[in-house]
């Protein structure tokens, strides 16, 4: 501004000046509540977004308590890349100090993508519970394969009542950092962490569970007991055949806080949190744009052995996923053949391989040649390595298949649409004309249906049957079209007062600055006892303290007998 101006002298006002302006706007506001401006902008967005979806709950002093909202782009982004769920909280977001909950997930390029966010008024159980069925309702009741989750109970909790046929997996970060602060020990540490990364079967890890306990004499450890109990949301063994899209922490959920908590602040009223983060959110959303137009325009440097499958492996998968692919080629050059193929009568065949310099770490692979597909060209693969039911992508172990059967492009029945550079192509949903309002289409609909209905009317109102008949279908229709209309103004956050004097209350503001009042001091119970620093003893200090005054009494006794005896012994 100075330099447009031509000086600070030119300017007419201060720095101090504007900051006063612009904060006088911020709380300058048109709505009777902060809470009716927060959903009077998310009805614009429903005005714009015909998928946009709203759901919020008031208390019983008519104050906004838990509001959850995702626009349409998050309702095709769950469609294709819905499998895996990831869900935290985080705090500082607002003035209410109300926790606000993001639903996390992975796209295509192994980037992360926001399904939907929540303000709630609390952590409990019911909370959760409300969140999770109004998420499940707002994404047409399609169920998460996994959940991955920091261990809250809570959240746990409504997991279970809300998905239970969902996959329910602890963050390995938090587990570590839990781990660390148990056991204190980093030979303990380090064989925990094997039990929990390592990709064995489940007599694998019981055993190895079992020597760590004997070999540390951990059996009266009550947090090593309650892990135990918990062992199948945690530890890798009880994940190999369930799909996680290779991801084992909540990182992506607090990567996504981080960002979501660099537009907002502690300090923010509603009306002005909402907006903030739907702009992060589209600076988010040209990230994956970026990515899906350096995927397509750009073409992979061949670097392994197998250059027809790296090949068509770089036309198929995004660039992130061909890195996964990448490394397998690379490593099957470490797997080798304990034998040729085991041939059976059905016709698939059998290969076990071991890894380099580890012969006793052997896998096999059943091979079908083109069992139950249109074509031989199409073969079936199942490795005992369970990487492809987890990953989703294909095995070291299947690329020595394919390369000792002579297969050049890999096989149709490996190839996951979830990770392929076409995913949103079959899960776009049509918009209506971007230059056609929402009131025109009424008007429109209204003008054709009343044309349709006119002819109608007048053949029944020839005769008194007709009248009658057509009298009741129209009560009966108009019921249905009432539903459905309500309906459609619930998914697309319609969200008006229940009537024209009530008004949506905004929550109670959390006080920032000063010390919290305290009602009665005087018979509020201290929160540490007071201990005496001479006689360590509860209850006094070292100025009421007894033992001092008994010990300080004997001294001073005795130095008057000295000085007493010492006086005597002067005498003639």
């Amino acid at each position: 501004m100075v330099e447009q101006a031509g000086g600070y002298k030119t300017v007419g006002f201060t720095e101090k000046d504007l900051y006063n302006k612009l904060d006088q706007q911020r709380r300058t506001t048109s709505f009777e509540s902060d809470s009716e401006g927060g959903l009077a902008y998310m009805n614009a967005l429903a005005a714009q977004d015909p998928y946009f979806y709203c759901r919020f709950n008031v208390d019983i002093e008519d104050r906004l308590a838990n509001m959850f909202w995702r626009d349409g782009h998050a309702f095709v982004d769950f469609m294709c890349y819905g499998d895996v769920l990831i869900f935290d909280s985080t705090y500082k977001t607002n003035v209410y100090k109300k926790p606000l909950v993001l639903f996390v997930g992975s796209n295509n390029h192994r980037g992360s993508i926001l399904f939907g966010a929540a303000l709630l008024v609390d952590e409990t159980v019911e909370t959760y519970t409300w969140l999770l069925r109004s998420f499940l309702d707002a994404m047409n009741g399609k169920m998460p394969i996994a959940v991955l989750t920091d261990g809250d109970e809570a959240m746990c909790s409504a997991i279970e009542v809300v998905m239970p046929q969902a996959k329910h997996s602890l963050c390995a970060w938090h587990l570590s950092r839990n781990a660390n602060t148990n056991l204190k020990c980093d030979k303990k540490l380090k064989a925990f962490n094997r039990c929990m990364r390592k990709f064995q079967t489940v007599e694998q890890f019981e055993v190895m569970w079992h020597d760590m306990v004997e070999k540390f004499d951990l059996h009266n450890s009550f947090w090593i007991n309650m892990m135990y109990e918990k062992r199948d949301k945690w530890a890798q063994a009880f994940f190999r055949n369930h799909f996680m899209a290779g991801m084992r922490s909540t990182q992506r959920c607090e990567g996504m806080n981080r960002f979501i908590k660099d537009s907002i602040g502690s300090g923010m009223k509603l009306v002005e949190v909402v907006p903030r983060m739907d702009r992060a959110l589209m600076r988010l959303r040209n990230n994956q744009v970026r990515d899906d137009f350096n995927t397509m325009n750009s073409t992979p440097v061949l670097k392994t052995h197998l250059k027809d499958l790296e090949n068509h492996a770089a036309s198929i998968y995004t660039y992130d996923v061909f890195k996964w692919v990448r490394k397998e080629i690379r490593k099957e050059s470490q797997a080798t053949l304990r034998q040729g193929p085991e041939y059976f009568e059905d016709g698939h065949r059998v290969y076990t391989m071991s890894a380099y310099k580890r012969p006793d770490f052997e896998h096999k692979v059943v091979y079908y040649h083109g069992k139950n597909t249109e074509s031989a060209a199409d073969p079936i693969m199942v490795c005992s390595c369970n990487m492809f039911q987890y990953r989703a992508v294909p095995c070291r172990h299947m690329f020595t298949v394919m390369k000792h059967e002579h297969i050049n492009e890999i096989p149709k029945s490996l190839i996951v649409k979830r990770w392929s550079k076409s995913t949103r192509d079959v899960c776009s949903i049509k918009y209506p004309e971007q230059d056609i309002s929402k009131e025109a289409l009424e008007v429109s609909r209204y003008g054709d249906v009343s044309v349709d209905c006119n002819r109608m009317c007048f053949y029944a109102s020839k005769t008194e049957a007709g009248y009658n008949m057509l009298k009741r279908e129209i009560n009966r229709l108009t019921a249905i079209m009432e539903g459905l209309s309500r309906d459609c103004e619930q998914v697309q956050s319609i969200a008006t007062p229940k009537s024209k004097g009530c008004v949506l209350r905004d929550p109670i503001t959390a006080k920032t600055k000063g010390r919290e009042a305290k009602s009665d001091k005087k018979y509020e119970p201290s929160k540490r006892p007071i201990t005496c620093s001479y006689c360590k003893g509860l209850g006094h200090n070292t100025q009421t303290c007894e033992d001092r005054k008994e010990k300080e009494a004997e001294k001073r006794g005795g130095k008057e007998a000295e000085k007493t005896g010492g006086e005597g012994s002067n005498t003639p």
